[in-house]
């Protein structure tokens, strides 16, 4: 795929606008047309990592996307995949831990009801 069908899929996909971005960017929304819709020619490695960074600050995970299109990955992960991919050893130990207690006390109280029914029968 090439760099400005990646960024107008990325565009579309999040729902960011030309206008949005370019104030964000501090590039000329005209500018960024021109990019997404391969006619601007060259740009400047600075300006792209300007465009992308504010992309990612209105829509996270954005930039994520459109470097896996640029790498040309068939099937994009979904936003949760991406998140956790992002996160580092301390994120996702959090994230788990977070998970078990979410999903513990529910494991409890089934256990718990599955025993009360269990001891309904034997009675």
């Amino acid at each position: 795929m090439l760099i400005h069908e990646a960024f107008d899929k990325t565009l579309r996909k999040y729902s960011i606008s030309a206008k949005a971005l370019s104030q964000l960017a501090k590039i000329s929304e005209a500018h960024i047309s021109r990019f997404r819709n391969g006619k601007g020619g060259a740009m400047a490695h600075n300006t792209l990592e300007d465009i992308l960074s504010a992309m990612e600050q209105l829509e996270p995970g954005s930039k994520s996307y459109f470097y896996l299109l640029l790498a040309g990955k068939d099937s994009v992960p979904s936003d949760i995949d991406l998140l956790v991919e992002l996160m580092d050893d301390i994120e996702l130990s959090n994230l788990l831990s977070a998970i078990a207690r979410r999903v513990s006390p529910k494991s409890s109280s089934l256990t718990e009801k599955s025993r009360h029914s269990t001891e309904r029968i034997a009675v």
